[in-house]
């Protein structure tokens, strides 16, 4: 067992239990290159678009927000827990320079999609973009 965070142990009727360590989690995600951008896809489904925050950079975006996952009502045992849950967070260096004030995002059907252009002049501001759609 890890010392890094918070640990839940869940106890069944029968031997053994099982332990879950609350850890951050990675959705995984695609980037493609066009000629005028580049394009991120990250899996996020049942996360609510108002939970996520980007920052766009001219040569990094971060990506963090949170999943919210229920329990059963009446829970007596977990089978298997796979599905990452709870805060996460992306921070990706880009090799090529970007845009950051024509950044765009739209969610849907689970997936963030993200265009970053690519920069014609350098620039050193930071943009904070807002999250089109919410269809989940």
């Amino acid at each position: 067992m890890s010392n890094q965070g918070p640990t839940i142990r869940v106890f069944a009727l029968r031997q053994p239990f099982v332990v879950f360590e609350l850890q951050s989690w990675h959705p995984p995600m695609n980037m493609y290159e066009t000629d005028q951008a580049a394009l991120l896809v990250i899996d996020l489904a049942g996360v609510d678009p108002t939970d996520l925050h980007i920052h766009v950079h001219p040569a990094q975006i971060e990506v963090h927000g949170v999943r919210h996952l229920a329990m059963p009502e009446g829970l007596r045992r977990i089978q298997r827990m796979e599905i990452g849950s709870g805060p996460f967070r992306l921070e990706l260096q880009l090799t090529t320079m970007i845009d950051p004030e024509h950044a765009e995002a739209r969610y849907s059907d689970g997936l963030l999609e993200i265009k970053l252009p690519y920069a014609a002049q350098p620039t050193q501001r930071r943009v904070v973009i807002h999250v089109d759609g919410g269809t989940r």
